[in-house]
């Protein structure tokens, strides 16, 4: 599976780098972490983040997550999602992209996911 993406509050990333693992406000609600694909994630960030401060982008190995991944619509949409049904271990965190949004909350793909197949 390719790699995950997940948009987040950079407290939220701050305390997973020192706790050793990522949880979410969704984790905890729904019982998964909400995720996407690279394809998605210009999507995403103007359906559920337009115009939030204090916002990074994270990448995610599913090859090292200890938890379940489903692809899937939970929305009652056509488009299918990645879930992960459990905590992040921060290992398997990839990337970190941490000036992904501008003062006006408007996020930009950054430059070396442009061009990525």
């Amino acid at each position: 599976m390719e790699l995950l993406y997940r948009i987040a509050p950079a407290a939220d990333v701050q305390a997973a780098e020192a706790q050793g693992y990522f949880e979410s406000a969704d984790l905890a609600a729904e019982g998964f972490i909400h995720c996407s694909f690279l394809h998605q994630v210009m999507g995403v960030s103007q359906r559920h983040y337009a115009g939030q401060q204090g916002l990074v982008l994270f990448s995610i190995d599913p090859a090292s997550v200890d938890y379940e991944i489903r692809v899937e619509n939970t929305s009652g949409g056509t488009e299918l999602y990645p879930h992960i049904y459990g905590r992040v271990p921060w290992v398997a965190v990839k990337h970190l992209y941490k000036n992904t949004y501008d003062e006006a909350g408007v996020f930009t793909l950054p430059e070396e996911l442009r061009s990525h197949p």
